[in-house]
């Protein structure tokens, strides 16, 4: 099973279907605030082990657009910023700039708060360890950017900041490609994949046998081959690829297909991938 999205316009290019839900709209921060229409949002997949989502926040714009933090209590999350920069709050005082490139993890119940810091838009890309429909905000009221020093997330790192090219790079796909692993956390591991074209255009299909597999393109084009139907692959274009669905990656042109990557996996290099037989197909 797979799903392939538009990100662009909201269109799911399997059934050629438009999503609202994969469409922008102002969205509050958490329940009971008011809607800031500088946050815009989102949802290009909902799905158990992950969901994948877009933000942008406008000039001057914070999120949450209340004094405090917003905190998801059953959702970790991983996110990158495409565009931008701003500032990262935390209730413990700490304060870290982030700008495009930059990779953000907050674990479930972990307050936070990012403030765009020029006039242009910031945008993300966030990817959650399960359902994106239990990724409930906090309440408004005393518990809003509580701080208690025997929180979970407090005492094993509830957050963290990763820059651009940190991260062990492992080979993906048989040498296809490369990925530098960001974040790896309990259940969702990320990283930017880059597929060459000369390399990518060797070998065969490949298959996870033990996690699912969901990607945004940034920048680059290239085949997505699934056994059934190709998909064409550009800047914003998504895919969701489940456990056990063959599949082959190919950047074509002369520049590199880029890629950020989420895998429902504790550590990448814990990805079962493997070559597959075309009679796997699903």
């Amino acid at each position: 099973m797979y799903r392939v999205m538009d990100t662009d316009v909201g269109k799911d290019l399997v059934t050629g279907q438009y999503v609202e839900a994969a469409r922008w709209a102002a969205s509050p921060s958490f329940d009971g605030c008011p809607i800031n229409r500088g946050n815009l949002g989102k949802t290009i997949f909902d799905e158990d082990k992950m969901s994948l989502m877009r933000a942008i926040q406008g000039a001057g714009v914070s999120s949450p657009s209340l004094p405090g933090y917003v905190y998801h209590e059953n959702r970790s999350e991983i996110e990158y910023a495409l565009t931008g920069c701003g500032c990262q709050y935390y209730p413990d005082g700490s304060t870290h700039q982030v700008q495009a490139g930059d990779c953000m993890f907050h674990a479930e119940g972990q307050p936070h708060r990012l403030k765009n810091m020029t006039d242009v838009g910031i945008e993300l890309c966030i990817g959650v360890n399960g359902s994106a429909t239990e990724r409930f905000p906090g309440q408004l009221g005393a518990d809003r950017g509580r701080w208690d020093q025997n929180e979970y997330y407090c005492r094993d790192g509830g957050y963290r900041i990763a820059h651009r090219g940190q991260g062990q790079v492992y080979q993906l796909w048989g040498g296809a490609a490369t990925v530098e692993a960001v974040l790896e956390t309990p259940g969702l591991s990320s990283g930017r994949v880059v597929a060459q074209p000369a390399a990518s255009q060797r070998g065969g299909f490949y298959v996870s046998r033990n996690a699912d597999e969901m990607a945004l393109v940034t920048a680059g084009a290239g085949l997505l081959i699934f056994p059934d139907e190709v998909f064409a692959l550009q800047k914003d274009i998504a895919y969701y690829i489940f456990a056990d669905q063959p599949y082959k990656i190919v950047a074509t042109g002369d520049r590199p297909l880029h890629m950020l990557a989420y895998w429902s996996a504790s550590a990448i290099v814990n990805v079962q991938c493997a070559p597959a037989l075309l009679t796997e197909k699903k």
